[in-house]
């Protein structure tokens, strides 16, 4: 089961598909753009967890 989603979350989403509208992005093509960017949101997410982890690990604060 997902989490519900909040009002932040739907106020980012607005403010994204606003900005991509202005740009000038044709609509059909709105929902791939909003993928990809979520896609790159996680992905840079991920790469902080694996920076702290290996810095963590690196300074011997996570146990083997």
């Amino acid at each position: 089961m997902r989490p519900g989603i909040s009002k932040e979350e739907i106020t980012l989403f607005l403010d994204d598909l606003t900005m991509l509208l202005e740009e000038g992005i044709d609509k059909a093509e709105v929902y791939n753009v909003l993928r990809i960017l979520e896609l790159r949101r996680q992905t840079s997410k991920l790469e902080f967890i694996k920076r702290s982890l290996t810095t963590s690990s690196d300074n011997g604060d996570i146990s083997s």
